[in-house]
């Protein structure tokens, strides 16, 4: 379960930000996450609040937004956006893909309060 292994690095990413800005409560986490990652949601979920409950920011709840996969085709230049993970062109049939999105995995932005808020 890898979900576990991007919590840990998500609490760690979370601290270091919410420090750096002056946070002293975190609300809210935002991360994207492309399909081609396989990520499981709930799975990261749960692993998040486990992990953050470690550190000052317990009770920080974890916001998805799934990216779907975009490919273009490098022979006819066709392009197709969806969560159909098959690695051919839907015009020309060819195999040589390029992504153009679906594989991102990052903290996009936090919510939450600081000394003065």
């Amino acid at each position: 379960m890898h979900e576990w292994t991007i919590a840990d690095n998500l609490v760690r990413l979370v601290g270091e930000a919410a420090r750096k800005e002056g946070l002293t409560e975190v609300s809210e986490v935002y991360v994207k996450v492309g399909v081609l990652r396989q990520v499981i949601p709930e799975t990261l979920k749960t692993a998040f609040s486990h992990l953050i409950g470690e550190i000052e920011f317990a009770g920080a709840e974890l916001k998805i937004e799934k990216i779907p996969l975009a490919v273009k085709c490098r022979d006819c230049g066709s392009k197709k956006a969806g969560d159909d993970l098959a690695f051919t062109c839907g015009r020309c049939g060819g195999i040589d893909l390029e992504i153009l999105a679906g594989d991102e995995l990052y903290l996009d932005y936090l919510e939450g309060k600081g000394n003065g808020e």
